[in-house]
């Protein structure tokens, strides 16, 4: 799957690119209801926020973070992205029966 990623105030290394990547891959899984993934992140004052903007058929599903570490932030929004996406698949299974 390919992730847009943006960042504001500070440069994304290969390394955090590759985390986001790996953890992100979880989405893989739903890859068959998922138009584009876009992730903007951006540091101020220490801290790093983030937006996780995923596209699926009828809706666009958003998740915002704030954490100190970069890393943190991404794991939380993996979290939240993963049960939104469960929800979204619930849901459209629901409707089919």
């Amino acid at each position: 799957m390919n992730v847009v990623i943006t960042a504001k105030n500070f440069e994304v290394t290969d390394a955090l690119k590759e985390y986001i990547e790996k953890r992100l891959g979880v989405l893989d899984k739903f890859a068959s209801y998922i138009i584009s993934v876009e992730l903007t992140m951006e540091e101020q004052r220490g801290r790093y926020s983030g937006t996780l903007v995923v596209k699926v058929k009828g809706q666009t599903l958003t998740v915002k973070s704030m954490e100190k570490d970069p890393y943190i932030l991404i794991d939380e929004i993996k979290d939240r992205i993963k049960h939104q996406m469960v929800k979204y698949e619930e849901k459209l299974q629901d409707r089919r029966a």
